[in-house]
């Protein structure tokens, strides 16, 4: 899904309730956010992330550039709402569950 009028599913349920400018906030999230990478860029931002392993901020930046998997990204919206992961990379889920995000 990709702007207003085109809101994903579940986007009116209590979980998913957002103003007019938290759902442009969100749209906006997901053309920044969603970035299909290769295989290779995957494990190169995998391997940077491991290296702050006692930074969690640092690491959570560096990690959060890969796609979530997509059961993890639906788990996440049933149970935490889009907001809790409107930061995340959801290129992958938004193949498996395109009308979801």
């Amino acid at each position: 899904m990709t702007d207003m009028e085109h809101k994903p599913n579940g986007w009116n349920l209590p979980i998913n309730r957002m103003t007019k400018e938290e759902w442009k906030d969100y749209f906006e999230c997901r053309k920044k956010y969603d970035i299909k990478l290769s295989e290779q860029e995957i494990a190169n931002n995998t391997n940077e992330a491991v290296n702050f392993l006692n930074d969690m901020e640092q690491f959570r930046k560096i990690a959060i550039k890969n796609p979530l998997l997509p059961g993890l990204a639906i788990a996440s919206k049933a149970s935490h709402g889009l907001k809790a992961i409107k930061d995340y990379n959801l290129s992958l889920a938004k193949e498996v569950y395109p009308d979801e995000f």
